[in-house]
């Protein structure tokens, strides 16, 4: 603010009026005449915004002061020295009403002093809290698997070493842990949101949204939405199902006979800790109220038990992931193990496949991260019906389909009817024959193609999860209340569309 003119102060004058000053705010633009008196602190405001003038500056009050005759002046200064204290000015009006400012700015104070801060917090807060309750949820599902694995399977100790190095190394991998990982699901998410919003709505295609994100982003946000974000972008990179992948690749890596087949039916079975792990984790770690808003059983309930064949697919992707050079199958344990559950001789069986193995080493016998390939165990059961074949000339001249006709018929012996060169090794002999083996593959097949109880119908089903896989789980009543109303859908269309 500058006096019109630059022409200074009228002289100090009698009359109690005194000597003026024509100022004009650099602010609102409004021009005002000014006393002495008006002065506070050596500082005129204006009346219109209150806006102080530091442009201008009283350095005498009285006249009488002085031993010589004069008046009292002013003196212009360029900008002033000290800032004057602290005044509040009063809010000026304005033509059109405008958006009251926040308190304090980013630049002012912290946002954790903020209004609503304590509700919100930072979105790495935020997401940290979530990230850190999920990863030690998972290790702690983890450990109960491996102690099951090893107390009640009678595995060796040595997966629980080999499936925490490994459980570390893929967790680094995943880079689960980044410092700008809440950022970048967040911005993610917005992305995708604008997507679909452009795609409904025919607007322009957004560009793509870079990782920092302004300060302002959480709190536009509804809290719940964003703990889901964090929830779905976790279990994105690391499923639940993934500690059954870790156990199966640990127990491939020790030389173990287990197969996914054993590792997906004891999890539906509830018998390894999987479909209801989530109820002990909050025993375990504590309750996570204080640590993440969201519960075990948000975090951990499995939507599905994974499949055979995708369970070694993601073991094969964890291998690859952290740069293991994984060895074959252990050939011999399970081929062992298919004998014993056969009752077929090992001592016939089993070096002749070895043989077959050694010399072809078919690569389906390492595991792969490609769903779509044939599975480990079918390429050792492969092997064996070939050494079957060639052990007891079953060579595709019709001599099992004769075996068959004959141990259904009369029970005969139709080896005797046939020429040398065809009458398979043994069928003269104590050993163990062709009409034998079918004997044994078919009672062998009856026992172990048994169907449980709990498979017969969806009533038998939902009592044994009830009963067995998640014992001591509450149902609140509306969650009983729809399971009868499915129930009751359930019997309805069984009595309309009988099996």
């Amino acid at each position: 603010m500058d006096d019109v003119g630059g022409a200074s102060p009228d002289h100090y004058g009698g009359g109690g009026g005194g000597g003026s000053i024509r100022l004009v705010c650099d602010n609102c633009g409004a021009a005002e005449e000014y006393n002495p008196d008006d002065a506070e602190d050596g500082f005129f405001s204006c009346r219109q915004c209150s806006a102080v003038h530091t442009s201008t500056q009283a350095t005498a009050a009285d006249p009488d002061d002085f031993h010589v005759t004069g008046a009292m002046s002013f003196h212009r200064v360029s900008q002033a020295n000290k800032t004057p204290k602290s005044r509040t000015p009063a809010p000026y009006p304005t033509p059109y009403p405008t958006r009251q400012p926040p308190a304090a700015t980013d630049f002012e104070e912290p946002r954790d002093f903020v209004t609503g801060a304590e509700a919100w917090g930072e979105p790495e807060e935020l997401g940290a809290r979530v990230r850190w309750r999920y990863m030690q949820g998972l290790q702690v599902i983890l450990q109960q698997q491996l102690e099951v694995l090893v107390k009640r399977y009678r595995v060796g100790a040595l997966v629980c070493g080999l499936a925490g190095t490994i459980w570390v190394r893929w967790v680094a991998t995943s880079k689960v842990f980044d410092e700008i990982w809440a950022w970048k699901v967040l911005a993610e998410d917005e992305a995708a949101q604008r997507l679909k919003c452009s795609a409904s709505g025919g607007e322009q295609k957004p560009q793509e949204v870079k990782c920092e994100w302004g300060d302002e982003a959480l709190p536009r946000k509804d809290r719940r939405r964003v703990e889901f974000i964090f929830l779905r972008s976790l279990r994105m990179m690391l499923p639940v199902y993934s500690t059954l992948s870790v156990c199966f690749l640990a127990c491939h890596i020790a030389r173990e006979a287990i197969l996914p087949t054993d590792i997906y039916r004891w999890a539906m079975e509830g018998k390894l800790p999987y479909m209801a792990a989530f109820t002990e984790v909050d025993k375990l770690l504590g309750s996570s109220v204080k640590h993440c808003p969201l519960s075990a059983r948000q975090l951990f309930r499995p939507v599905r038990v994974i499949g055979t064949w995708q369970l070694e697919a993601a073991a094969g992707s964890i291998a690859q992931r952290i740069g293991l050079q994984l060895p074959s199958v252990n050939f011999y344990a399970i081929a062992q193990r298919y004998l014993n559950e056969l009752s077929l001789p090992i001592e016939r069986i089993l070096p002749h496949a070895c043989r077959i193995y050694e010399w072809a080493l078919p690569a389906e016998l390492w595991l792969s991260s490609n769903p779509l390939r044939v599975p480990t165990r079918v390429c050792v059961m492969a092997i064996l019906i070939v050494a079957l074949r060639v052990q007891y000339n079953i060579n595709g001249q019709g001599i099992w389909e004769i075996c068959e006709t004959g141990r259904n018929a009369d029970g005969s012996d139709p080896d005797a009817n046939l020429p040398p060169s065809k009458r398979p090794e043994g069928g003269t002999s104590e050993e163990f024959g062709t009409r034998e083996l079918l004997c044994t593959l078919a009672s062998a097949y009856d026992k172990i193609d048994v169907a449980h109880d709990y498979s017969k119908d969806l009533h038998s089903y939902l009592k044994y999860c009830k009963d067995i896989v998640f014992p001591g789980i509450a149902c609140s009543v509306e969650e009983d209340h729809l399971v009868e109303i499915f129930q009751d859908m359930y019997k309805g269309r069984e009595v309309m569309h009988p099996v």
